[in-house]
């Protein structure tokens, strides 16, 4: 039986796409991913490149969005919901929620900002914090890894809201100068 990188950042997608019902798809898509602690970073960044087109050819774009969500949902947390929570916990408003949450996130080099007419909260960050890719290269061919971000982004804002949808606008490793994200609240 053939092994897979299982720990770490990286062992989410094995055990993601094992859980999502893709075990038969991990031969042809993460055979060689036992030699991924051994790769420098930026090498590490081209290897998940190449695994997400392996995935998206294997398992589709949608069901490799599915799994990256899982991915991302995992790696907020608890440690990132219950930061979220405590800053609400400690905020008298709505506004001095994100005044706060923005004073947080600086170190990040992060902006949010509430637009309280459509109900959706959009986030810019200047730097990747992505603890798996951030000191990688500019994807050339894929950048669907950053999906992943949506399950993150999800997790830390259903903490305190009701989410009804994220997009990814931009994304450093697309080539854009910064990343973005539009969250939508339920009304």
């Amino acid at each position: 039986m053939m092994e897979y990188q299982e720990t770490g950042r990286f062992g989410r997608i094995t055990k993601n796409m094992r859980k999502l019902g893709f075990a038969a798809a991990m031969e042809i898509t993460l055979f060689d991913s036992l030699e991924f602690p051994n790769l420098k970073k930026k090498e590490q960044a081209k290897y998940l490149e190449t695994v997400m087109e392996r995935m998206e050819r294997n398992i589709g774009l949608e069901n490799t969005n599915r799994v990256l969500y899982e991915c991302g949902a995992q790696c907020c947390g608890k440690s990132w919901s219950s930061f979220v929570k405590q800053i609400w916990d400690n905020s008298k408003s709505l506004e001095d929620f994100f005044v706060n949450l923005n004073n947080e996130e600086k170190k990040y080099d992060t902006r949010i900002t509430y637009d309280p007419q459509h109900k959706s909260i959009t986030v810019v960050r200047n730097k990747c914090i992505c603890g798996l890719i951030n000191k990688g290269n500019i994807f050339k061919e894929n950048n669907t890894f950053c999906n992943c971000s949506i399950g993150h982004m999800s997790v830390f804002f259903n903490s305190i809201f009701v989410v009804e949808s994220i997009q990814l606008m931009k994304s450093i490793y697309a080539g854009d100068e910064r990343c973005e994200w539009i969250i939508r609240l339920k009304e």
